[in-house]
């Protein structure tokens, strides 16, 4: 019995947020962090592991297009609104067909992102970090 080793490539990766593939984006990346040390008792070694917090983090790169198409539809839904305001989900799919992997990054919110652009640049990258609830590996 075979199993697929199939190796994505960015041009695989597609990204949705707020109900929009981003075709300006330039990088996804998320984390997910356990909170582990060891429990020692009599002797040298330890008895256990321990578990705890669970945090997940990440970050997009964007290009500005994103950046603003992003704020426009949350000034839609709330004129007040920020950008690090919202909460929302990215749904990441790796390929597409039968061999499609999607995660969900769930309860994500921007921490904060910079612009900025140089004499030589020819676009603007926006570096966008996130903090997140949870992710649904395989949904």
């Amino acid at each position: 019995m075979g199993f697929n080793t199939r190796q994505y490539s960015f041009s695989d990766v597609s990204v949705n947020i707020l109900g929009r593939t981003l075709e300006g984006f330039r990088g996804v990346s998320y984390k997910v962090s356990v909170e582990k040390e060891h429990l020692h008792g009599r002797g040298k070694k330890p008895l256990s592991i321990q578990n705890g917090a669970e945090t997940i983090e990440g970050e997009l790169m964007l290009l500005q297009s994103e950046l603003e198409a992003m704020r426009a539809a949350v000034k839609a839904a709330n004129p007040l609104a920020k950008l690090t305001d919202v909460s929302f989900d990215i749904v990441v799919t790796y390929g597409d067909g039968a061999t499609a992997v999607t995660d969900i990054v769930q309860g994500c919110q921007f921490t904060e992102y910079e612009k900025s652009l140089q004499a030589a640049d020819k676009f603007m990258e926006i570096s966008m970090p996130f903090l997140a609830l949870d992710v649904k590996e395989g949904a």
